[in-house]
């Protein structure tokens, strides 16, 4: 589910990315991870 995710949006912008990211995390913290995981993308980089 993850891998699907990133390869729908994975043009889009970095910033919508991290956008879509920090809106998982709000929803649950482990599926906002996967989803960053699944990015590339370290949290530490979707909060700053």
């Amino acid at each position: 589910m993850f891998g699907n995710t990133a390869r729908s949006i994975s043009a889009v912008p970095r910033e919508i990315q991290n956008c879509y990211i920090r809106n998982c995390l709000k929803a649950d913290p482990a599926y906002g991870k996967g989803t960053a995981d699944a990015f590339g993308i370290a949290l530490h980089e979707v909060s700053a």
